[in-house]
């Protein structure tokens, strides 16, 4: 619909103005880089709007932005941009409602679903036409509207816009994660189930390659043990090479058990090795409990799990938990490496010092490898010493040697890649997923790491395995998969800094990295 232009946020003498009928999101971000731009030029009606909220010619964009929503009568930015949202979603028809809202409620692609965003837009309009009130109702989990839309004989019957079977809706929402949903999104699982919906049904969710079983939608995207464990009494095939892989993400650890005791399989799955990508020795314990193999080949990387655990910054209590559990301490990978050689690469003198005491000590090395491990290790005294003998040492490493920077970047090793860059590392390197120490840092919000090796000469630019750049492992992360303690906002602001290009913000971007974005367009 057309956006209406008649109303201003703010009267001149600050009483809050009308909101359009139908705003716009880009409209009201092009208000808000106006007064910004306005405040910076000292403009007095601007600063008279902005009085009241303590803010003068030293405005952020942020600050900005608070003017507008409050001169719009809201608390916030983010409060705005809520309602602007809803405004929008209701303008819509009921399917072009659903199909919108579906990408909030299961997710799209790689994007995990928004369960507070599609809970406050549910309560916000009543559905006429049929299928789109139903698709609704079964993922909030209202069960009284779905058995009174739903005749019990229509249960394998394909809705629209995905043409998904309702026992997928149901098992693949994300607002499971929300209290008010929960018990009923359980109770609708189990009635479909009752009613004959097929437990192994799937879904094709909007972006992903390929259709997903609905096991793996109640494991990965509702994450309830008891929608889990719901479908595999109803006969869910638990080895169907995603559920047990992804449950290992998941904060409900009932799920794993769940999947176990139905007869899921570890081996062949990387679940175990996936569990070591967290840094949850809990986690770990109650997978080896539930027969992971602690010493299980992966048929992907070629490693076994005390290999990966440290190859992912897993420290010595990892280690000792695998080993406890069966793990080999002699055991190499499929290139012939030993745990303690890994120990040594990543820079674990705990690890090597532990092994050593066991009787599996690193053998005699060259000065290359003595090099190596003081990197990894941070031994700043005796890397130097090493160039000292071999001057031309750093020159003469190996592309298998030179991945040491971008790996200890992706275990967030900030001494180990300080030490590296003072020594006069390549800096673009490729490392894991072909990516450089900078795409590594930037995946992971490490604000300090991106600085230095922008420092050092990294560029933005400098692409990754998925055909991406800097810019994007920061934006995908920040949006998708966040690391705890990451700042992507600080990221990207010193990534355009560095000359990439202003990204456009989308409904989906949190507050911070939007916000980020805005600064640097205004």
């Amino acid at each position: 619909m057309p956006e209406s232009t008649s109303s201003a946020a703010a009267s001149s003498d600050g009483r809050p103005g009308v909101l359009p009928d139908y705003p716009h999101l880009d409209h009201l971000r092009r208000q808000a880089r106006e007064l910004h731009r306005a405040l910076k030029r000292g403009d007095a009606a601007a600063l008279q709007r902005a009085a009241t909220y303590r803010v003068d010619v030293g405005a952020s964009l942020a600050q900005a932005q608070l003017v507008l929503a409050r001169g719009y009568g809201f608390a916030s930015w983010p409060t705005l941009v809520e309602e602007v949202e809803r405004r929008r979603a209701r303008a819509a028809d009921d399917a072009g409602f659903i199909a919108t809202w579906l990408t909030w409620a299961i997710g799209q692609g790689y994007r995990r679903p928004r369960p507070e965003r599609a809970w406050a837009l549910a309560q916000t309009r009543a559905m006429a036409q049929r299928d789109a009130a139903l698709v609704l109702a079964l993922a909030c989990g209202e069960l009284a509207t779905v058995q009174r839309l739903l005749p019990p004989s229509q249960v394998h019957e394909p809705l629209p816009p995905l043409a998904a079977p309702p026992i997928a809706i149901a098992a693949f929402s994300g607002l499971g994660h929300i209290a008010a949903c929960r018990e009923g999104l359980r109770a609708t699982v189990r009635w479909l189930l009752a009613q004959g919906a097929d437990a192994n049904a799937k879904l094709r969710v909007p972006g992903a390659d390929h259709p997903l079983p609905v096991l793996y939608g109640a494991t990965a995207h509702t994450g309830d043990g008891e929608v889990v464990s719901a479908l595999l009494a109803a006969g869910a095939d638990p080895n169907d090479n995603e559920s047990l892989y992804h449950a290992t993400e998941q904060a409900d650890r009932s799920i794993i058990a769940a999947l176990v005791q139905a007869g899921a399989r570890w081996t062949g799955t990387n679940a175990l090795f996936r569990q070591l990508d967290h840094d949850d020795l809990l986690g770990l314990q109650q997978a080896l409990a539930l027969g992971a193999d602690a010493n299980e080949l992966s048929p992907t990387t070629g490693t076994r799990p005390l290999h990966h655990a440290l190859m992912r910054g897993r420290g010595l209590s990892f280690v000792q938990a695998l080993v406890s559990a069966g793990a080999d301490p002699a055991a190499r990978d499929s290139h012939g490496l030993t745990v303690a050689w890994h120990a040594e690469r990543v820079g674990r003198t705990d690890v090597v010092t532990w092994l050593a005491a066991s009787g599996h000590a690193v053998p005699a090395r060259d000065l290359r490898s003595r090099f190596l491990a003081a990197c990894a290790a941070a031994d700043e005294c005796s890397a130097r010493a090493a160039l000292v003998k071999h001057p031309g040492l750093l020159t003469q490493l190996e592309p298998m040697e030179l991945r040491l920077l971008p790996e200890q970047a992706q275990r967030g090793q900030s001494a180990s890649v300080r030490l590296m860059l003072a020594l006069g590392w390549p800096v673009s390197v490729p490392g894991p997923w072909e990516a450089s120490a900078l795409n590594q840092a930037a995946f992971r919000g490490d604000a300090e790491m991106v600085a230095l090796l922008l420092e050092h000469g990294a560029r933005w630019s400098e692409r990754n395995g998925y055909g991406g750049n800097a810019l994007g492992s920061c934006l995908h992360a920040g949006v998708n998969e966040a690391v705890p303690g990451g700042d992507y906002a600080a990221v990207l602001r010193l990534l355009l800094d560095a000359g990439a290009p202003v990204p456009r913000p989308d409904p989906d971007w949190p507050d911070a990295l939007a916000t980020a974005a805005e600064q640097a367009a205004a």
